[in-house]
């Protein structure tokens, strides 16, 4: 008799469809703690900023770093914004702390690398270098564009071949529909212009926002060639605005950059290495090679690490000379990209060799040349040799011959007959079918109801992420709660420079936010020029207005008393309370 059981398979699939879904949501595999840092921009003009990103992750309960001088950059501090992400099933969570870095003069500076305590690892960045040009930004002081175009290149004289990121840069205040994008590159080959890295700078104390288009750039030929300029299409919004808050005025503009003159030098001939096959930029390698004990004709795999700066796609293996005992195959590549242009990380080679007689004793010396643009000299890695073990090719094997002998041919066991149970013996008692047990019906609930639970969270947390306002709203809301905490402290210590200055601080953060301002471009002057337009009551102004003047005076007034210092907490609460609800 044949049962059919396809309806309780397709619930037990069910539920094990279900179990699974539950245990790849609520299973958490955390990432090691790594900590990053990060600069907008490589290069800007004196009189922009630049913002400093540094981003931890999987590390908890960590404050803002404080970043070590740097002569002739200004520091300031602009807010912290976290992450969280699920991806399958696998959680990460970052902190995210961002410094706006204002250069005071031009030059070349270097944020040194910074160092975290993780529980009991250390955890390094690396160090960036922000290059200041003079006179690259079009508007001049008093001037105010609504959007401008720029071509920045990291250096003019390159080589031949030598492949360099170019960027352009959008200023925007108030525009959309970007299009045409181009870049006039006669003499050069290009790539695809990267998704666009966006933020805010300020030019000339004007916030612009500032999307930054990438690629690779790569000369053809020799001689004085002009890269650019760089031009665009852009919607610009102006005039009042509506009831609504919409600009009443759009206008269409095209927008055009500097042009670059290029130098490009022919690659010397002097020393070039006979191997050389067109490597330009910065390289190490490693070689590897699996087995090293084999026979005559069997394969060695060799595994070549190129890691390094410089054009990647172009990099390929050179004839090895010295391989005459080897018969060799075509290498296969594939590149780990450190940056989105490509210029930047490791090609992994794989090629076969196979060795051809007995005599080899060892995988001879590998050597890959390459030109070094910075130091303008060829060099030459080596790695190796590497011993090999090869033995003669091994005898084929003899069959195996089974005998025709009956007498020696194995005999199967005989089996007696089973024989007929009189009783039928215990009955077991069975469960209910899974079916009907609560559990799996609770079970079939779990799934969607999380399904339900992570879309509504991760919708939520879109349009948390797509509202810079509410980010900074946030977080400043987390300054202050911290900060009138401090306040407590430092007037239990009768602290007066630092109660002060953790008023000032308070009063920049929660007035930068509800004007939408950077908080160190707060002062009594922008109190007096932006508050009277809003309508705010007279009370609140001269109540700030108050605070400003009490911590200016702290520099040159007698040490208060605790008391004193107290009484100013609940001013400073008031005055953030009123703050809080402008619009």
């Amino acid at each position: 008799m044949v049962k059919n059981f396809s309806g309780t398979n397709f619930f037990c699939s069910r539920a094990l469809f279900a179990a699974v879904l539950f245990l790849s949501i609520c299973h958490s595999v955390l990432g090691a703690p790594n900590f990053s840092a990060s600069l907008d921009r490589a290069t800007i003009s004196l009189g922009e900023t630049a913002t400093l990103t540094l981003t931890f992750t999987e590390v908890s309960s960590q404050e803002a770093p404080n970043l070590p001088a740097v002569p002739n950059l200004r520091v300031v501090h602009m807010g912290q914004s976290s992450q969280f992400q699920i991806v399958n099933g696998a959680t990460s969570s970052s902190v995210i702390y961002t410094y706006e870095l204002a250069p005071q003069a031009a030059g070349d500076f270097v944020i040194p690398a910074l160092q975290i305590k993780a529980g009991a690892k250390i955890l390094t960045s690396r160090a960036l270098k922000l290059k200041v040009v003079q006179g690259q930004t079009p508007t001049a002081p008093g001037q105010k564009l609504p959007a401008f175009l720029k071509l920045v290149v990291p250096k003019t004289q390159i080589y031949l071949s030598e492949t360099i990121p170019v960027e352009i840069q959008l200023y925007y205040q108030e525009a959309r529909d970007l299009s045409a994008l181009q870049l006039q590159s006669d003499g050069f080959t290009t790539g695809n212009f990267q998704q666009p890295t966006q933020t805010r700078t300020r030019v000339e104390n004007e916030i612009y926002n500032l999307a930054v288009f990438k690629t690779p750039v790569a000369a053809t030929k020799v001689g004085s060639l002009a890269l650019g300029p760089a031009t665009c299409g852009l919607k610009i919004f102006s005039g009042p605005r509506d009831f609504f808050g919409q600009f009443t005025q759009t206008r269409q503009v095209s927008l055009r950059s500097e042009t670059q003159t290029m130098q490009v030098l022919p690659l010397p001939e002097a020393n070039k290495p006979a191997q050389f096959n067109g490597a330009i930029g910065n390289f190490s390698m490693q070689l590897s090679a699996n087995p090293t004990n084999v026979a005559v004709g069997d394969p060695v795999t060799l595994k070549i690490k190129i890691a390094g700066r410089g054009s990647l796609d172009l990099l390929s293996l050179p004839s090895q000379t010295e391989w005459r005992e080897f018969k060799t195959y075509p290498a296969t590549s594939k590149i780990e990209s450190a940056d989105p242009l490509g210029l930047e990380g490791t090609k992994i080679f794989e090629q076969v060799v196979v060795p051809q007689n007995s005599e080899v004793k060892e995988l001879p010396q590998f050597s890959f040349s390459f030109f070094d643009p910075e130091k303008r000299i060829y060099r030459t890695l080596t790695q190796g040799p590497i011993p090999l073990i090869v033995h003669p090719a091994a005898a084929t094997p003899q069959p195996t011959v089974f005998s025709n002998n009956p007498d020696t041919a194995e005999k199967p066991t005989a089996r007696d007959i089973a024989p007929i149970k009189p009783q039928l013996g215990a009955l077991e008692t069975f469960s209910p079918p899974t079916l009907r047990q609560s559990w799996f019906l609770v079970l079939q609930s779990v799934a969607p109801l999380l399904w339900i639970g992570s879309m509504v969270y991760r919708k939520r947390r879109e349009a948390f992420e797509k509202n810079p306002r509410l980010r900074r709203q946030r977080a400043v809301a987390q300054i202050v709660s911290r900060g009138l905490k401090d306040l407590s402290q430092h007037a239990a210590a009768n602290d007066s420079e630092k109660f002060f200055a953790g008023v000032f601080r308070l009063l920049q953060e929660q007035i930068g936010e509800r004007l939408d301002l950077p908080a160190s471009a707060i002062t009594e002057a922008v109190i007096k020029e932006e508050f009277q337009p809003l309508g705010i009551d007279a009370a609140t102004v001269a109540l700030v207005e108050e605070l400003f003047q009490a911590c200016n005076q702290t520099r040159y007034a007698r040490q208060r008393t605790s008391e004193e210092l107290a009484s100013f907490i609940p001013k400073v609460e008031s005055a953030i309370a009123y703050l809080r609800k402008i619009e």
